[in-house]
């Protein structure tokens, strides 16, 4: 525990986090939803703290020794000055408040002048303050989350939620859907694949497999039969479903999990990397099976 002499305010309480190259600080203690932070008008060592992802968490360069606050400024020789419009009036060029007031003789003029002031420098109040070290990691940074992670309720009784990216997490199943969902759609090579079906509740990918042109007959007349030769030079083959939930026979999806949120994150991408190496290969029919195998093709 730190402290500092204080001219400024009540005793500041701060959490802190601290890595091998810098030091995570908070005054967020009851982690409250709608907390209001001091810390960013707050000057650490002489070094204002650096804004992290998360509002109530700043960055600084070591456990500090003094904390600072800027005094506002303060107004000195304050008056009033005639506005070069009116100079030729013979008015006073500076006046004072109280010559304005009921009994001054100048109330009547008062919009002909305009206030003017100076500006102290400001001041600097030091602040007295209470570190609490929650933790001591020297791999651990605050990024950016980009999933709604999930925490066993032991993680979530027994940790700080800014370290919850630490521990075991997984994804629900509707967010691990939504993340596949997406990524295929964002990547998928429509030469070599088609999406069949897509919606909320279930997703579908066919394999578009080429062979050698086959002949079939369509009548395009409106009345009278007309026959017109046509060629098909692909087939399709299911190549992945799945579903958030149970849904007719689609297989429902295994939500994303991982040791922390490091771990989480590469594992989705290595299933993504995986399940697109498979969807986007080329194959064709194989010439000797015709239809009953299939072998890679490369462009």
């Amino acid at each position: 525990m730190s402290k500092s002499k204080s001219t400024y305010d009540d005793k500041l309480k701060l959490i802190v986090i601290k890595t091998k190259s810098k030091v995570y600080v908070s005054d967020n203690i009851n982690n409250g939803s709608y907390h209001c932070t001091k810390i960013k008008e707050l000057i650490f060592d002489g070094i204002m703290p650096v804004p992290t992802f998360r509002a109530d968490w700043f960055e600084i360069k070591e456990i500090p020794g003094l904390i600072q606050k800027k005094l506002p400024s303060e107004r000195i020789n304050s008056r009033y000055e005639l506005k070069e419009a009116h100079f030729s009036t013979g008015l006073p060029k500076v006046l004072k408040s109280s010559d304005f007031s009921e009994e001054g003789q100048y109330e009547s003029v008062y919009g002909l002048y305009e206030l003017k002031y100076e500006l102290t420098e400001p001041k600097l109040a030091v602040v007295e303050f209470e570190l609490n070290v929650i933790a001591e990691d020297s791999n651990f940074e605050i990024v950016r989350s980009d999933y709604n992670l999930q925490h066993s309720v032991l993680d979530q009784i027994t940790t700080h939620p800014v370290l919850l990216s630490t521990r075991p997490c997984t994804l629900s199943r509707q967010e691990s859907y939504s993340i596949v969902r997406k990524y295929i759609k964002a990547n998928i090579d429509p030469r070599w694949a088609t999406i069949t079906s897509d919606y909320d509740f279930c997703f579908t990918v066919n394999k578009n497999i080429e062979h050698e042109p086959e002949e079939y007959r369509v009548n395009v007349g409106k009345r009278k039969p007309k026959y017109e030769t046509r060629y098909t030079r692909t087939r399709t083959v299911k190549v992945y479903e799945a579903s958030p939930k149970p849904y007719d026979r689609y297989p429902v999806i295994e939500p994303f999990a991982g040791k922390n949120e490091e771990d989480l994150k590469m594992n989705i991408q290595k299933f993504l990397d995986e399940l697109m190496e498979v969807i986007n290969r080329p194959l064709i029919e194989c010439e000797h099976c015709k239809g009953y195998g299939v072998i890679n093709y490369e462009v």
